[in-house]
């Protein structure tokens, strides 16, 4: 369960960032900004709580931010993702999934 926690509140932060990128400094980004943070602030430190370390926690979510990251900049912004990035955003995925499940 912490996991999934994890993973929302990453994906929440990655919302926030896209509608950053695409609005810029206004009154309709900070808006956003500042309900999603209030929602993730609670996933992260549930998830933090829930844990079985710090690490598993914080090693999850840094994998869940840069693929969500990766998606959404090949997603909204059109960038250019070369092969070897494909394959480090899915070892970091299975790097993850193993220390989830161990």
């Amino acid at each position: 369960m912490w996991w999934v926690l994890q993973i929302i509140a990453c994906a929440g932060v990655t919302v926030a960032q896209v509608v950053n990128k695409y609005y810029g400094v206004c009154f309709t980004s900070w808006v956003v900004y500042v309900m999603i943070a209030t929602l993730t602030y609670w996933g992260f430190v549930k998830s933090y709580m829930l844990a079985p370390n710090f690490f598993s926690a914080w090693f999850v979510g840094q994998a869940a931010l840069g693929v969500l990251g990766v998606l959404a900049a090949v997603l909204f912004f059109k960038d250019q993702v070369n092969t070897y990035q494909w394959i480090g955003m899915i070892m970091v995925i299975v790097g993850g999934y193993f220390l989830v499940k161990l």
